[in-house]
């Protein structure tokens, strides 16, 4: 998939600002890390919890290169973004992340949109997520079905929703 304009705002209203959809690039691993350390931070994390997560949130350069990612950008801003890793019996959305003051902008609803889209054109069957408890309300409202839960592996007792999403 190449780059996708969208408008923001849920539903688009005139004169709402564009923003495109387009891949990743390699130098961007770094950004997108930091990206992602401030969306989970709205969810009230303290410090170290925070700093536990940097380790397995860490964007690598060699995912950017192996595996589909995508940035959602304004005016050379980059506001939000997705990113897949393989996973069995489909394809797992490793990261979807949207900067703080853009969420409720329709942003993190064209990046699913878009995540949705390229991995169906890929063939994949089922888009599986191992979401952030405070962000399953999100993945639901997307169509995605709770199907079970797995443990974390930065705070033992801490259970992530796993949620699948058909797409055939």
């Amino acid at each position: 998939m190449n780059t996708t304009t969208h408008r923001t705002g849920d539903p688009p209203t005139p004169g709402a600002a564009a923003f495109i959809i387009r891949a990743a690039r390699r130098d961007e691993a770094g950004l997108l890390t930091a990206l992602s350390l401030r969306s989970k931070a709205v969810w009230g994390y303290d410090a170290t919890f925070l700093a536990r997560c940097r380790l397995v949130m860490h964007v690598k350069t060699e995912a950017l290169e192996t595996q589909p990612h995508y940035v959602a950008e304004q005016d050379g801003r980059i506001l939000g973004f997705y990113g897949f890793e393989p996973v069995e019996g489909g394809i797992g959305l490793d990261y979807l992340f949207v900067e703080p003051d853009s969420i409720g902008l329709g942003v993190g609803a064209a990046l699913w949109a878009h995540a949705v889209a390229t991995a169906r054109q890929l063939g994949h069957r089922q888009l599986i997520v191992v979401a952030d408890p405070n962000a399953e309300g999100f993945y639901r409202r997307m169509g995605a079905r709770r199907v079970g839960a797995q443990a974390s592996d930065l705070e033992p007792g801490r259970l992530l929703p796993v949620l699948r999403f058909p797409l055939e």
